[in-house]
């Protein structure tokens, strides 16, 4: 096999779990490729920046493909993120308008607003049923109650979303500087420890372990970046530090 053939199998491996992601948070595959076109484009500019070159709409394009005039209107709206919501975020922000006027749905009302977002590419029960697991609505009778919670549970999707893209950025940048850089930067460091061994019904045990270990960690490391830290305003440089995830494949 072909070492150009190997690393896009490599990296379609990798894209799964991003792609279990962003289905979870309700991306159609269209949107997800917008928003990986927005971040060619950052990422294009952080390169090009990085060898000194001035990031033109013309060397953008040459690194990434895509057309100088959608680069152009991505520079002049960079903070625009409507196109940006996905359909799971839509959904509820239109049960915090409906809350306005009642608190209860029924079936058919709820139906056809979920149906108006997500125009019929998913059915509407699966999407009742992920929001009931959420308890964003609560089956009584023949209607649905929208949950006092509403609140709460759109600024926990959005507070989990912006976790979800800091840490994944920085798990990619590790990873690619691991594999592409020179000199210090090698220094950026990942690894995963884990085992096919060990039975299902120990799970929770082994699990909780590693937790505690983690948390012991995330403490020692807290205190050697203070260690090294200068008394400056919060934000003068660049952050540097690590990150860290547990993960349980049968999860």
């Amino acid at each position: 096999m072909k070492t150009e053939t190997i690393h896009l199998v490599q990296l379609q491996k990798a894209l799964i779990p991003v792609s279990k992601m962003v289905i979870k948070f309700g991306l159609q595959c269209q949107e997800f490729k917008a928003n990986i076109q927005k971040a060619y484009i950052k990422a294009a500019t952080e390169l090009l920046q990085e060898s000194n070159i001035k990031p033109t709409n013309q060397a953008i394009a040459v690194k990434t493909g895509i057309d100088r005039r959608v680069i152009a209107e991505f520079k002049n709206k960079p903070n625009d993120t409507k196109s940006a919501l996905n359909k799971m975020d839509l959904v509820i922000m239109a049960l915090q308008q409906a809350k306005k006027d009642s608190k209860k749905l029924s079936h058919a009302k709820l139906t056809n607003l979920i149906d108006k977002i997500y125009g019929n590419h998913i059915r509407a029960r699966a999407v009742v049923n992920e929001l009931l697991a959420n308890q964003i609505i609560l089956k009584q009778a023949n209607h649905y109650l929208i949950t006092k919670s509403l609140n709460q549970q759109l600024q926990l999707q959005a507070d989990l979303a912006e976790e979800v893209d800091v840490t994944t950025k920085r798990l990619f940048q590790t990873f690619y500087k691991k594999m592409f850089a020179t000199g210090q930067k090698q220094n950026l460091n990942q690894s995963s420890v884990y085992s096919s061994k060990i039975p299902h019904s120990k799970h929770d045990e082994v699990n909780q372990l590693i937790n505690l270990k983690m948390q012991e960690f995330q403490k020692e490391m807290t205190e050697l970046i203070k260690q090294h830290e200068t008394k400056v305003p919060e934000g003068t440089y660049s952050n540097v530090g690590f990150s860290q995830f547990q993960f349980d494949s049968t999860e």
